[in-house]
């Protein structure tokens, strides 16, 4: 029998990756996880340097009720929701000590992402669960995507005990653990080319972002002077092939943010909640077959947005009318050719 060469054959590999290593301690659950976290924040909301670290701790109740206090560094990230336009409060990083974490829920965790509620109103919270939804959308369409696990937060502020809070938030994987999990290497290159993406995830995350209402990515390019890509992290499979992870999905329609950005006036976009298709012109089979995973998933993709544990049924009703909307494109041969062949990059 002949065999294809190794290359070929991991090509054709569907996005999900044997051998990959479980989820940690931390994603290994969808529970709402209620810890505190203690820090100066009134000042590093005030003073939003990204050079500066701030020290605190970071605390929960184990399986058994004790309490586990962790160390814990805190810096300011983001550049959008960094404004104070734009969010009351900044978005986080999370450094803890390695030696620490050991054993604890936090195993494996050294940086980690905190989507932090923007302000105070209701409607903030509401974007956090739709921001959350989207990771959850993409992890039933590839393996190859971030963990994200929902917090309810209590912030002590270390100097003004008086002004702390509770709000919800989400932790979000660090790409060198993803990359680790899969045995991928980290990019740190500008730009790549196109032909170099792993073609199953670049289509599958093309049709996402045209599902989410997002035109405020790339795939290929990052900014200039950082590592590539935008709103998405790249790593390498053992076969060479670039693997494109979307992240941040606050400016999309689906999200629907009253502080995002206005569209690229390039697309002549009325609004974000207006869809662009941007991915790159692929065959007729490839693009038939992302969306086959698409309609494959669509009764689990359905069921998380229609989930209304901590969302009103108003909100979850007006999401899914959204996403709705695109699968019955994903239902129309004229559309698909119209929105997906006539418009593709």
């Amino acid at each position: 029998m002949n065999r294809l060469p190794i290359l070929i054959l991991y090509c054709l590999l569907p996005v999900a990756v044997l051998g990959a290593d479980a989820p940690d301690p931390l994603f290994d659950s969808a529970d709402m996880l209620d810890l505190t976290l203690t820090a100066p924040f009134d000042l590093i909301d005030d003073e939003r340097d990204k050079e500066k670290e701030y020290e605190g701790s970071l605390s929960y109740l184990d399986a058994t009720g004790a309490e586990v206090v962790l160390d814990a560094q805190f810096s300011v990230r983001g550049n959008w929701r960094l404004d104070k336009r734009n969010c009351r409060y900044s978005q986080l990083w999370i450094n803890l000590r390695r030696g620490q974490v050991q054993g604890t829920l936090f195993e494996n965790q050294n940086r980690l992402k905190l989507v932090v509620q923007c302000n105070r109103a209701n409607r903030y919270a509401d974007y956090i669960i739709k921001e959350l939804q989207a990771y959850q959308l993409f992890s039933e369409l590839s393996e190859i995507h971030f963990d994200t696990r929902l917090v309810n937060v209590s912030y002590a502020d270390s100097e003004r005990p008086n002004n702390s809070r509770n709000h919800i938030a989400f932790f979000i994987e660090h790409q060198n653990r993803l990359a680790d999990r899969f045995g991928f290497s980290e990019v740190e290159l500008n730009t790549i080319p196109r032909e170099e993406l792993n073609k199953q995830q670049s289509k599958l995350m093309s049709l996402f972002m045209y599902l989410l209402g997002n035109t405020d990515y790339s795939m290929i390019q990052g900014p200039e002077d950082e590592e590539c890509c935008h709103n998405a992290k790249l790593l390498q499979n053992p076969a060479g092939e670039y693997i494109p992870v979307p992240y941040d999905f606050d400016a999309s329609g689906f999200v629907d943010t009253t502080y995002a950005p206005e569209p690229n006036p390039a697309f002549s976009l009325r609004n974000n909640r207006q869809r662009l298709y941007r991915g790159f012109c692929v065959s007729e089979e490839e693009l038939n077959g992302a969306i086959a995973e698409f309609m494959e998933s669509r009764e689990q993709m359905t069921a998380i947005v229609a989930d209304t544990t901590y969302v009103s049924s108003r909100s979850a009703n007006r999401t899914l009318g959204y996403m709705e909307d695109f699968f019955e494109i994903l239902e129309d041969p004229r559309r698909i050719e119209r929105e997906f062949v006539d418009d593709c990059r």
